[in-house]
């Protein structure tokens, strides 16, 4: 049996980059994120760095903004082979994998001991000399195509190399009225079988199950502003302010369609915006000229409108959902038991 896992949320969602400096004001400003916090990761710091058992010299660099509810690590890879070197040569940039700190040291040791004794390897580990111990799990063939990194933090942490504190006045309104990730979209081939271990590794017991298929559960389905016949199965499961959307396309014409035959099994979306009819419109008439059109589109029950942003260029390799309630009580209406609710929405 599994050891409960040793954290209710993720401290960073790492998202693989080319170049930190061509869109790290993207996400800054698509976000909300003022300050960020960059380390450049080395044999200066690194301490018995090794990559599948090996040990390898390699170099990256990371890139953490914090919002108020979640966190954004950029990762650059620099040099070694890294498993963000291997995602960057395989399917480009976008998002990774998920970062955990654990304070209980003991707690971290008996999970990473259940699942090698499953058969999961270590990709990469070591010691950030001044900041934490670090273990990354090839979780891909568990979990839909995401990594999961633990992070057992010293007592004193160093301050990073540099902080990029970026002014978001000079930009004007924000891009997006941005409240929390509520909720990390995975696509999967086979959203049950990743839904069981999501149960299992990490002790999610609270869930909604949907089918979704135009005409009969949902109506007005766009893709790409054609009118479309799509259908696909999804479960949406929470432990705390840790949520996952796992996705299994039964048709074409949709996100999760293209971009599991593009890239396969992984994190696909993220949906950080519950917006009104209004400050929608306010804000399409700024991301449309920046290049973000809706992709994706449709009606549930006349309660709701969502979309999907492509922000694949401007966040690299990352979709973006929005949510526009077109009535007050959608949530109830939907939903009229309270806990389910709550497994969409959290706290």
């Amino acid at each position: 049996m599994t050891p409960p896992f040793p954290a209710d949320r993720w401290d960073t969602l790492q998202v693989v980059v080319r170049d930190y400096r061509q869109v790290v004001l993207n996400f800054a400003r698509f976000f909300g994120i003022e300050r960020w916090e960059v380390r450049r990761i080395d044999g200066r710091r690194l301490r018995d760095h090794r990559v599948a058992g090996q040990p390898t010299a390699c170099r990256w660099i990371s890139v953490t903004g914090r919002h108020a509810a979640f966190a954004i690590e950029l990762v650059q890879p620099v040099d070694g082979p890294t498993p963000y070197r291997h995602t960057l040569d395989t399917v480009g940039e976008g998002m990774h994998g998920l970062a955990f700190k654990v304070d209980d040291r003991a707690a971290a040791q008996r999970w990473l001991d259940a699942l090698a004794a499953e058969g999961v390897a270590t990709e990469q580990q070591g010691s950030l000399a001044d900041a934490w111990d670090y273990h990354m799990l090839d979780t891909r063939a568990l979990l839909a195509g995401i990594r999961l990194e633990l992070r057992l933090p010293f007592a004193d942490v160093a301050p990073p190399d540099e902080v990029l504190q970026v002014d978001l006045a000079r930009f004007g309104p924000a891009l997006l009225p941005v409240q929390k990730m509520y909720h990390l979209g995975v696509v999967c081939a086979d959203r049950h079988r990743t839904k069981a271990t999501l149960a299992r590794l990490f002790g999610i017991q609270s869930w909604i199950e949907l089918e979704i298929e135009s005409g009969r559960t949902i109506s007005d389905t766009t893709y790409y502003g054609r009118e479309v016949y799509h259908a696909y199965d999804n479960h949406v499961g929470r432990r705390g302010e840790m949520s996952f959307e796992l996705i299994t396309p039964r048709t074409a014409d949709n996100v999760y369609h293209d971009f599991f035959k593009q890239r396969g099994e992984g994190l696909q979306h993220v949906f950080p915006t519950i917006c009104t009819r209004e400050a929608s419109d306010r804000a399409l008439a700024q991301l449309r000229p920046l290049g973000m059109e809706i992709i994706q589109s449709g009606n549930i029950g006349g309660l709701l409108e969502y979309y999907y942003l492509d922000t694949r260029r401007y966040l690299p390799g990352i979709t973006t959902e929005v949510v526009v309630p077109l009535r007050e009580d959608w949530l109830e209406a939907m939903f009229p038991d309270r806990a389910t609710a709550w497994t969409l929405m959290g706290d």
